[in-house]
């Protein structure tokens, strides 16, 4: 299992495969239409206290997916680099 880990750390996500964890996918899909419901239904609204968003704020929003997934292949590119370094 560590193996598996290590491996998985160290991949690029281009290694991996955007669409190779099915249930992680699924588990985002969950998300996002429970975000949407509780924020654009109306009962929904009355009982968190929410309301919709705009087209300006949901535009913002789509930037920090790119944003963690470039922190993450950075910090995954680092670490290739530094074990090649110390292994060589």
């Amino acid at each position: 299992m560590n193996f598996l880990h290590s491996a998985i750390i160290r991949a690029s996500l281009r290694e991996i495969g955007v669409l190779s964890n099915r249930l992680l996918l699924w588990g985002i899909l969950f998300e996002l239409v429970f975000a949407a419901a509780v924020i654009y239904l109306p009962p929904l609204q009355t009982v968190f206290g929410t309301n919709a968003l705009g087209v300006r704020d949901l535009a913002l929003l789509a930037l920090f997916p790119f944003l963690v997934w470039g922190t993450d292949e950075l910090g995954r590119w680092a670490r290739r680099r530094r074990e090649a370094s110390e292994s060589g």
